[in-house]
């Protein structure tokens, strides 16, 4: 079998078995590119001199990991269906990612944007509704798009959603279910079933991230705020107000702790603040 062909059954087998629509395309998108040389070759002469040919490319150090993580992912279902016998990666060191942490917002951004939320005479309740949601539990926008009226657990302050690790329940505070609950009196109209709407119709994922960053810019910050910039701020003040990690994790709906170990962004403050307070020297009684 040519390589091609080896990789339109491994992105066919992706698409059973369930893959996300986005990791079908992102692996498409990747994985021909980097091995177009070779396409019509048999999967045979995938050798490291081959991965090391392939992976040659002026990019940043993240990209060329994400690249080589794609390629490790494919070499290892040839091996797994036989059509290879030998891993080309074998003895071949991973490629390094630098971690970069991303944005979050402090106390009086967040303050900024919800005044600039309720600002809006047309969907003040939304908006502060939305921000609350995404702020209070850290759920992600594909999440929050999907949102059924009958997912609100009301009287226990619980959510179901549907994301990317399967089902799962998250809990909410009660400011958030204020929100929730002027915005369903108040503004929300349509028979649709989703929870947010506009103009009788679902809010989706797309409409969200854009909604984000025009409620960043007319707040005044000077960075590209993005639902994920909710996400990462939930996990990092979380973890500053003492929740513990495998809460976090759990809260966070994340498959590994590495995944929520790159969600926190701690300023080296608190970290000075914990180590004051928890250290090993606290409380010794040292001259």
């Amino acid at each position: 079998m040519n390589i091609r062909d080896a990789l339109e059954a491994y992105i066919l087998e992706h698409k059973a078995r369930g893959s996300r629509p986005r990791t079908v395309d992102w692996h498409r998108q990747v994985l021909f590119p980097l091995l177009r040389p070779w396409l019509d070759a048999d999967v045979s002469t995938l050798t490291v001199f081959t991965i090391n040919q392939a992976l040659n490319r002026d990019v940043q150090p993240n990209t060329l990991a994400n690249y080589e993580r794609s390629l490790r992912a494919f070499t290892n279902w040839l091996l797994g269906v036989e059509l290879i016998s030998r891993d080309p990666f074998k003895g071949k060191k991973r490629a390094k990612q630098v971690f970069q942490p991303k944005r979050t917002l402090t106390h009086p951004e967040i303050q900024a944007l919800f005044r600039t939320a309720q600002a809006d005479p047309r969907w003040r309740y939304r908006g502060a509704a939305l921000l609350a949601l995404f702020l209070d539990t850290g759920l992600r926008a594909s999440e929050v798009a999907r949102l059924k009226l009958t997912d609100v657990e009301w009287e226990t302050g619980l959510l179901r959603v549907e994301g990317k690790t399967g089902p799962g329940t998250v809990a909410f505070g009660k400011t958030t279910l204020r929100y929730l609950r002027r915005y369903v009196t108040h503004e929300r109209k349509g028979l649709d079933p989703h929870l947010f709407l506009h103009g009788g119709k679902p809010l989706t994922q797309a409409s969200l991230t854009r909604w984000a960053k025009r409620l960043g810019i007319r707040a005044g910050l000077n960075f590209t705020v993005g639902c994920h910039t909710f996400r990462r701020t939930f996990a990092t003040i979380c973890t500053q107000n003492g929740m513990d990690f495998f809460s976090l994790q759990r809260a966070m709906r994340h498959a590994t702790p590495a995944m929520t170990q790159r969600y926190i962004n701690l300023d080296v403050r608190h970290v000075r603040g914990q180590i004051d307070r928890n250290g090993p020297l606290t409380g010794l009684p040292l001259d």
